[in-house]
C-alpha cells in the first residue's frame, strides 16, 4: 500500500509541473465514463442457422497501434454480462493489471429474440425432458469454432492464443464442456457458477473422458462460485479436477462469500480475468535496461535520474523517496506497479531513447531525455 501511495504521489506531482509548464486547461470532456462497447457485428451462422448480435469492445489505442494485435475475451450471454465484463477488463486494465484487450459478447440478433430458448440450445450438452430445446451445445462449438472466432480474428488484430471464454449458469456448463471437449480451443476458461446439476451431473463424466486418454491440460482456468449457489457441486468438481495434477493446467477455485447465482458474476468476471491475463514483471538483462537510464526533465530546473536498482529500473530519488521501482512488464514495455499511470519510453527513428511519456486522467504528460 506505502508503495502505491508513493507512486501516485510522484505522478500527481509530474502532473502538476507538466501542466504548469504547458499552461493548458484539463478537459473535462474525459470524464466520460467506461465505452462498453464500440461495435455491433451481425453474424448468420450456416451451420445451425441462428443471426447472433457480437458487441465489440476495442482498447482505447487500437486505431493508433495498428500492428499491435491483442488478446480476445469472449464472453457469453452478452445480452446480460456484456457490460459487467468490459467494466472489469477496463478497470483492471488501469491499474497495470492486465494488458489491454478485445472483448467479444455473444448475443442473439433478430426482433425480441428468445433469450432463454436460443441459449438453451446452445449452451446445454445434451437433451433433457425438462428443458425444452435443449441439447445443441456440440453444434454452438463448432459455430463459435470454426464461424465465430474466424470472423473475429479477420475482421480484428486479434491474437490467435491469448483467448479466453466466459460464461454463468449455462455459459459456465457450456464453458466447461469447451475445456473438456475442444480444449484447444482457448488458453483461458473462466467458468462461474456452472450449472453442474445439469442432466444427472454429467459434467462430472465430461472431466473423467477427458482423463482417461489425456495427462496433460494446457490451459488457466478459474472454477468461481457464490456461497450461496451450488457450491457443493462446484467444491466437487475443483476437487476432481485437482486430483489429476494435469501437466499444464493453472487452476484455481474460488468462493465469493454472500453472493449468490447472478450477484456473483461482476466479482466472479473479475476474479476471472486476472487469473486469465495477470502481469508480472519480467527480469530484463541490465545491459539491456541502461538505454533508459539518465535525467528527465520535469520542469525548467527540476529533473529525475532514472538508474538501475536491485536488477530493475528505478528513479534514484524523489522529495525524499529513493530507488522508487520501475518494472518491466514486456520487452521495451514498464510500468510503475500497482497504479493506474502508465510508464512508457519514446524512441527515435535510430531506436534511440529521447523522452519518457506518462499520462493522469487521460491528460498525457511528456518528460524531455536531457542527459
Amino acid at each position: 500500500m506505502l508503495r502505491t501511495v508513493i507512486m501516485l504521489i510522484f505522478c500527481l506531482t509530474i502532473y502538476s509541473f507538466s501542466s504548469a509548464q504547458e499552461k493548458k486547461e484539463i478537459d473535462e470532456s474525459r470524464y466520460k465514463g467506461i465505452n462498453t462497447g464500440n461495435e455491433t457485428r451481425f453474424l448468420e451462422s450456416k451451420l445451425n442457422n441462428k443471426n447472433y448480435k457480437l458487441y465489440i469492445s476495442l482498447p482505447k489505442n487500437y486505431d493508433e497501434d495498428i500492428n499491435h494485435r491483442y488478446p480476445v475475451l469472449y464472453i457469453l450471454d452478452a445480452q446480460w454480462d456484456f457490460t459487467s465484463m468490459v467494466s472489469s477488463q477496463k478497470f483492471l486494465n488501469s491499474d497495470r493489471l492486465i494488458p489491454e484487450l478485445i472483448v467479444v459478447g455473444i448475443s442473439y440478433a433478430g426482433e425480441n429474440p428468445n433469450y432463454s430458448s436460443l441459449r438453451t440450445n446452445d449452451l446445454t450438452p445434451t437433451v433433457i425432458p425438462e428443458r425444452k430445446n435443449s441439447g445443441n451445445a456440440k453444434l454452438f462449438a463448432s459455430v463459435l469454432r470454426t464461424e465465430i472466432i474466424p470472423f473475429v480474428e479477420k475482421e480484428y488484430r486479434a491474437s490467435d492464443n491469448r483467448r479466453t471464454l466466459a460464461g454463468n449458469s449455462f455459459g459456465g456448463l457450456f464453458t466447461n464442456y469447451m475445456l473438456f471437449n475442444y480444449t484447444d480451443s482457448f488458453n483461458n476458461y473462466i467458468i462461474c457458477n456452472p450449472s453442474f446439476w445439469y442432466d444427472s451431473e454429467l459434467s462430472y463424466t465430461f472431466e473423467e473422458n477427458y482423463f482417461k486418454d489425456n495427462k496433460k491440460l494446457n490451459a488457466n482456468v478459474i472454477l468461481i462460485s457464490g456461497s450461496l449457489d451450488d457450491v457443493e457441486r462446484h467444491n466437487k468438481m475443483a476437487k476432481q479436477i485437482e486430483s489429476r495434477k494435469y501437466a499444464g493446467l493453472n487452476f484455481k477455485f474460488s468462493v465469493v462469500e454472500g453472493f449468490a447465482h447472478s450477484s456473483t458474476k461482476s466479482i466472479a468476471y473479475a476474479k476471472g480475468i486476472l487469473h486469465s491475463y495477470k502481469i508480472t514483471p519480467i527480469k530484463v538483462d541490465e545491459k539491456k535496461l541502461l538505454k533508459y537510464t539518465g535525467n528527465y526533465e520535469l520542469a525548467p530546473g527540476k529533473s529525475i535520474s532514472i538508474t538501475i536498482n536491485d536488477g530493475h529500473l528505478a528513479i534514484k530519488e524523489f522529495d525524499g523517496f529513493v530507488n522508487i521501482p520501475i518494472y518491466a512488464i514486456a520487452e521495451g514495455e514498464f510500468s510503475i506497479w500497482g497504479t493506474y499511470i502508465p510508464f512508457d519510453f519514446n524512441k527515435n527513428d535510430k531506436g534511440g531513447i529521447i523522452g519518457l511519456s506518462t499520462e493522469y486522467n487521460d491528460a498525457p504528460i511528456t518528460l524531455k531525455k536531457i542527459k
